[in-house]
């Protein structure tokens, strides 16, 4: 991968389609297929990134790579435009943003003098979007429904707390999926808890992993978790994707980064690994410590990105590896913070 930007490879690792400085020389995140209007179109996120989060816009493009529709403001850890059954039983288009916030806050508590402007700290927000009219639909903050000491990450060099350029990131939002009926699944890296928002008045049902699990966890875990997708399942059963980093950058690796599948028992609150997708490469980059993805594919394959081990692979239903490939030697600078797989048409040269 020679410069930064959008790719298109083929199964061959041939670049099918460049769009390395198409948009700018800004950094680009989530470039995937997806539906507006009905039409299969391009989605990606255009901004700058420091510190762990980013300030840009999310984008909608042609086939020509022109861009369609600017969304609002937003971060680059979640842009997804998707349909989903509402609490009336109707189907919705609903773009899903996240938003991080420096603000204020008393930090006095964690070791930051609350004096001369000091106390600072990220509010993730998250909100689903018209995409067409812009209009907020739901707006979820941090702040207003999870306490800072359900952190693992203590304020810490640039990300101290002393300053508005160096707030505490405390909960480090980085997915968010809509379940059927109108809530939500939030994942956060700094609690490596997934959290089940209330579509309704965004109150947490309850939490997967953290200090405050809610579930029992039977033979397994996960950390610094990335990209939480529900699977399939309703009522009591509820199974989901996730990539499980293992590692946060801030403190010493637990294990290796792998893609793992997780059924809830919402009833009797436990939660079994139903498959894990380990990773080929015993090179230094895995584990990874920043991104990282997991598609379910065509006969119940998973296509998983490496995050900060520039990689993908492919693996059958029960685990076994079909495909792999790298964009990028291990310990690069080459990452990609998700990867995907789709039939691709229409993006001329």
């Amino acid at each position: 991968m020679p410069f930064a930007g959008p790719y298109v490879y083929d199964l061959n690792g041939t670049i099918v389609f460049n769009g390395a400085g198409k948009l700018g020389s800004e950094t680009i995140h989530d470039f995937q297929p997806c539906v507006y209007q009905k039409k299969t179109r391009f989605c990606l996120w255009k901004g700058t990134t420091a510190l762990g989060y980013g300030s840009g816009q999310a984008l909608v493009l042609d086939n020509q790579f022109k861009v369609i529709k600017a969304l609002p403001a937003s971060d680059y850890h979640e842009f997804k435009i998707n349909q989903a059954l509402d609490a009336t039983g109707k189907y919705s288009d609903t773009a899903l943003l996240s938003v991080y916030t420096p603000v204020r806050h008393d930090l006095s508590s964690f070791g930051v003098p609350n004096e001369d402007d000091q106390g600072w700290v990220v509010d993730c927000h998250f909100r689903a979007v018209d995409p067409v009219t812009d209009k907020v639909i739901f707006d979820w903050s941090s702040l207003d429904h999870v306490p800072l000491n359900e952190s693992n990450i203590q304020p810490m060099g640039g990300i101290n707390g002393y300053s508005q350029r160096s707030a505490w990131d405390y909960f480090h939002l980085n997915s968010v999926a809509r379940l059927d009926g109108g809530d939500y699944l939030v994942s956060s890296r700094h609690t490596s808890t997934v959290y089940r928002i209330s579509g309704k008045d965004g109150s947490i049902t309850w939490r997967l992993g953290g200090k405050y699990s809610d579930f029992k966890f039977e033979g397994f875990s996960f950390d610094s978790q990335h990209d939480v997708r529900p699977v399939s399942g309703g009522g009591s059963i509820l199974r989901l994707a996730l990539f499980d980093n293992e590692y946060n950058t801030f403190v010493q690796p637990r294990g290796l980064s792998s893609g793992k599948i997780i059924e809830l028992d919402v009833a009797t609150k436990t939660a079994r690994l139903v498959q894990k997708y380990d990773s080929p490469s015993t090179e230094i980059g895995n584990p990874s410590g920043d991104g990282g993805s997991i598609q379910l594919i065509k006969k119940g394959n998973a296509f998983i990105g490496w995050g900060s081990d520039a990689q993908v692979t492919e693996h059958t239903a029960d685990g076994r590896l079909v495909y792999a490939a790298r964009f990028g030697t291990s310990g690069s600078s080459a990452n990609s913070y998700r990867a995907f797989k789709a039939h691709f048409t229409g993006i001329s040269a």
